[in-house]
């Protein structure tokens, strides 16, 4: 029968339409596997990277460990309830208030000291003692306040309010000293005057000294010790190695200190002379004051006025002066140098007239004449 052959033929032909429509291409993606649900079918394909449809989850940073540049909160101030002393310090300098000081308290026979800084201090003291406070500073002058008396500790605290005020760095005397040749005396002997309406227009440096010094630098600089506010006159003479009195006439001068002003001079000292005086008795012996009486020296130029002058005496260690007077036993020095010239010498016994000589006295040496009392 021929309807057979048709209907295999047709057949034929639907299979082969079907298969073609499972056959997979290059633009779709395989069918899932069999028992694949649709979220799994719609996960994405290997050539799409994961990272960047996944967020991670962020991480949360460690607390970093304080370093040694963490700022230290300043200290918690001192309980009111245990303060009835406030002592409040300000800098003239920074017009703030002082950063650094050192306190100082004494009560009766007991001294409190320490550190305080940004400028306040709160104390306890005993109420109703008398207290005295110093407080100071590097390179400030210190303040004192005496007589404080401190309320009791439930009232309020007593205030006291410090200034601290620079100090002048070139405060006080210093000399530069040397000679004409510019060469620094090494070796000085300086005395010091205080002054005032009583001698201030008189021969001060013949009376006795506030303070003699000795001192010795190489580069001749002499930095004088600190001396309190007031008006002064300085004597300084140059000393030979032995020290004795170098043919270098002195330096005088006076000076007014305020605490707060400072004096830096240069100081050449011109050549002079040098008169030590060997005064004997008839049988050449040191004259004796004591034996043979006062003996009064007189020098002066000649036809000139009559001129004030110390003598000193030295034994060992020991040294003797005195004004217009052989001083003691040995030689008689003079306490300075002396314009080199022609002089006028006088020597009188218990007010007598016993000597009467011309002495020349060249600049830059020491002249030791003899003198015979009779």
């Amino acid at each position: 029968m021929r309807p057979a052959p048709l209907l295999f033929g047709a057949v034929l032909v639907l299979a082969l339409g079907l298969g073609w429509l499972l056959v997979p291409t290059g633009d779709d993606p395989p069918p899932p596997p069999a028992g694949s649900s649709d979220r799994e079918a719609r996960a994405p394909t290997p050539a799409e990277p994961i990272s960047s449809r996944v967020e991670a989850t962020p991480k949360v940073a460690p607390m970093a460990e304080p370093t040694a540049e963490t700022p230290t909160p300043p200290p918690p101030p001192p309980p009111t309830e245990a303060t009835n002393l406030l002592v409040r310090v300000h800098d003239a300098a920074s017009s703030a208030p002082a950063a650094t000081f050192r306190w100082r308290l004494r009560l009766g026979g007991e001294v409190q000291q320490g550190e305080g800084r940004d400028g306040q201090i709160a104390l306890l003291l005993p109420p109703g003692t008398n207290a005295d406070l110093l407080v100071e500073a590097d390179l400030r002058q210190p303040v004192q306040r005496t007589g404080l008396q401190a309320p009791p500790a439930d009232q309020q605290p007593l205030a006291v309010d410090v200034t601290l005020v620079p100090v002048v760095t070139a405060a006080g005397i210093t000399l530069h000293v040397h000679d004409l040749a510019l060469q620094p005396i090494r070796l000085v002997r300086v005395d010091a005057f205080r002054l005032g309406a009583h001698n201030r227009d008189t021969a001060w440096h013949l009376e006795p000294a506030l303070w003699a010094r000795r001192a010795t630098a190489e580069d001749g600089k002499y930095e004088l010790p600190t001396l309190p506010p007031g008006e002064y006159g300085l004597r300084l003479v140059a000393l030979a190695e032995d020290g004795t009195l170098a043919p270098l006439l002195p330096y005088v001068r006076t000076f007014v200190l305020t605490g707060d002003n400072g004096f830096v001079e240069d100081v050449p000292l011109e050549p002079g002379a040098v008169l030590v005086l060997e005064v004997v008795d008839a049988y050449g012996a040191p004259y004796d004051p004591i034996k043979f009486g006062t003996a009064t020296i007189g020098l002066r130029l000649p036809g000139g006025p009559v001129v004030q002058r110390k003598w000193f005496c030295r034994t060992g260690e020991h040294e003797t002066s005195a004004i217009d007077q052989l001083p003691g036993i040995g030689l008689a020095h003079a306490a300075q140098a002396l314009p080199g010239g022609s002089y006028e010498l006088e020597v009188f016994c218990n007010g007598e007239p016993r000597v009467r000589t011309r002495l020349d006295l060249p600049s830059g040496e020491v002249t030791r004449p003899r003198i015979v009392v009779p």
